[in-house]
Protein backbone atom coordinates (compact mmCIF):
# COMPACT_ATOMS: atom_id res chain seq x y z
CA UNK A 1 0.00 0.00 0.00
CA UNK A 2 1.37 3.22 -0.99
CA UNK A 3 1.43 6.18 1.97
CA UNK A 4 -0.46 9.66 0.10
CA UNK A 5 -1.73 10.91 3.33
CA UNK A 6 1.00 13.97 4.27
CA UNK A 7 1.76 13.21 7.93
CA UNK A 8 3.16 16.53 9.05
CA UNK A 9 5.95 16.26 11.38
CA UNK A 10 6.85 19.09 13.43
CA UNK A 11 10.54 18.82 14.57
CA UNK A 12 12.93 20.81 16.59
CA UNK A 13 16.41 19.57 17.73
CA UNK A 14 19.39 21.34 20.16
CA UNK A 15 22.98 20.95 19.19
CA UNK A 16 26.29 21.98 20.76
CA UNK A 17 27.14 23.55 17.18
CA UNK A 18 26.33 24.98 13.69
CA UNK A 19 26.56 21.30 11.88
CA UNK A 20 26.87 17.70 12.26
CA UNK A 21 29.55 15.53 12.40
CA UNK A 22 32.26 18.08 14.25
CA UNK A 23 29.19 18.97 16.56
CA UNK A 24 26.45 17.03 17.90
CA UNK A 25 23.01 17.30 17.81
CA UNK A 26 21.94 16.81 22.06
CA UNK A 27 18.22 16.14 21.61
CA UNK A 28 15.43 16.28 19.44
CA UNK A 29 11.40 16.39 19.56
CA UNK A 30 9.07 15.44 16.83
CA UNK A 31 5.25 15.82 16.98
CA UNK A 32 3.02 14.25 13.94
CA UNK A 33 -0.02 16.10 12.74
CA UNK A 34 -2.33 15.50 9.96
CA UNK A 35 -3.65 18.40 8.26
CA UNK A 36 -5.91 19.10 10.10
CA UNK A 37 -3.66 19.75 13.23
CA UNK A 38 -5.04 16.46 14.73
CA UNK A 39 -2.08 15.26 16.77
CA UNK A 40 -1.31 11.67 15.89
CA UNK A 41 1.49 11.42 18.23
CA UNK A 42 4.80 12.37 19.46
CA UNK A 43 8.83 11.34 19.81
CA UNK A 44 12.17 12.31 21.23
CA UNK A 45 15.43 11.60 22.72
CA UNK A 46 18.42 13.12 24.19
CA UNK A 47 21.43 11.74 22.71
CA UNK A 48 25.22 10.92 23.54
CA UNK A 49 27.69 12.99 21.71
CA UNK A 50 29.58 12.13 18.95
CA UNK A 51 33.18 10.27 19.66
CA UNK A 52 35.11 13.23 18.88
CA UNK A 53 33.01 15.86 18.08
CA UNK A 54 33.12 19.03 20.19
CA UNK A 55 30.75 21.92 21.14
CA UNK A 56 31.56 25.41 18.98
CA UNK A 57 32.76 27.83 21.15
CA UNK A 58 29.98 30.30 20.24
CA UNK A 59 27.32 27.79 20.89
CA UNK A 60 28.56 26.64 24.22
CA UNK A 61 28.46 30.09 25.19
CA UNK A 62 24.97 30.44 24.59
CA UNK A 63 24.39 27.00 26.30
CA UNK A 64 25.83 28.61 29.59
CA UNK A 65 23.10 31.31 29.82
CA UNK A 66 20.06 28.11 29.73
CA UNK A 67 21.60 25.64 32.34
CA UNK A 68 18.26 24.32 32.70
CA UNK A 69 17.70 23.50 29.13
CA UNK A 70 21.13 22.50 28.95
CA UNK A 71 20.36 20.00 32.11
CA UNK A 72 17.44 18.76 30.49
CA UNK A 73 19.21 17.59 26.99
CA UNK A 74 21.51 16.03 29.21
CA UNK A 75 19.18 13.50 31.20
CA UNK A 76 18.53 10.19 29.89
CA UNK A 77 20.82 9.86 27.13
CA UNK A 78 20.53 7.04 24.17
CA UNK A 79 23.25 6.05 21.64
CA UNK A 80 22.22 7.68 18.95
CA UNK A 81 22.01 4.32 16.68
CA UNK A 82 19.69 3.55 18.81
CA UNK A 83 17.33 6.70 19.01
CA UNK A 84 17.51 7.14 15.30
CA UNK A 85 16.47 3.10 14.82
CA UNK A 86 13.78 4.12 17.28
CA UNK A 87 12.87 7.47 15.35
CA UNK A 88 12.83 5.65 11.89
CA UNK A 89 10.17 2.94 13.44
CA UNK A 90 7.96 5.70 15.05
CA UNK A 91 7.77 7.60 11.73
CA UNK A 92 6.92 4.40 9.69
CA UNK A 93 3.97 3.71 11.64
CA UNK A 94 2.68 6.54 10.76
CA UNK A 95 -0.66 6.74 8.35
CA UNK A 96 1.08 8.31 5.86
CA UNK A 97 4.09 9.79 4.63
CA UNK A 98 5.38 11.92 6.67
CA UNK A 99 6.84 15.50 5.44
CA UNK A 100 9.60 17.27 7.70
CA UNK A 101 8.49 20.65 9.32
CA UNK A 102 10.98 23.06 11.02
CA UNK A 103 11.96 26.74 12.13
CA UNK A 104 14.45 26.87 11.01
CA UNK A 105 13.87 24.09 8.53
CA UNK A 106 17.87 24.35 7.00
CA UNK A 107 19.24 23.87 10.75
CA UNK A 108 16.88 21.21 12.03
CA UNK A 109 16.45 19.47 8.46
CA UNK A 110 20.35 19.09 8.27
CA UNK A 111 21.01 17.74 11.74
CA UNK A 112 18.37 14.99 11.54
CA UNK A 113 18.78 14.16 8.19
CA UNK A 114 22.53 13.36 8.57
CA UNK A 115 21.86 11.29 12.04
CA UNK A 116 19.16 9.72 10.31
CA UNK A 117 21.18 8.37 7.38
CA UNK A 118 24.66 7.70 9.34
CA UNK A 119 22.81 5.72 12.27
CA UNK A 120 19.91 4.67 10.97
CA UNK A 121 20.99 3.89 7.07
CA UNK A 122 17.89 5.26 5.93
CA UNK A 123 15.49 8.65 6.13
CA UNK A 124 11.75 8.39 5.68
CA UNK A 125 11.78 11.77 4.95
CA UNK A 126 11.82 13.09 1.47
CA UNK A 127 14.81 15.80 0.87
CA UNK A 128 11.88 18.45 1.15
CA UNK A 129 11.20 20.30 4.38
CA UNK A 130 8.78 22.72 5.25
CA UNK A 131 9.76 25.96 7.39
CA UNK A 132 7.00 26.78 9.66
CA UNK A 133 7.63 30.33 9.05
CA UNK A 134 6.91 30.24 5.29
CA UNK A 135 3.57 28.04 5.53
CA UNK A 136 1.98 29.38 8.50
CA UNK A 137 -0.02 32.40 7.68
CA UNK A 138 -1.31 35.61 9.41
CA UNK A 139 -5.28 34.94 9.17
CA UNK A 140 -5.03 38.87 8.81
CA UNK A 141 -3.02 38.16 5.46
Amino acid sequence: MVKTTAIYVSTDIEADGPIPGPHSMLSFGSAAFLADGTLLGTFSANLETLPGATGHPDTMRWWLTQPRAWAMAREDLQTPEQAMRDYVAWLKQLPGKPVFVAYPVVFDFMFVQWYLHRFAGESPFTFVGLDITSTARDSSD
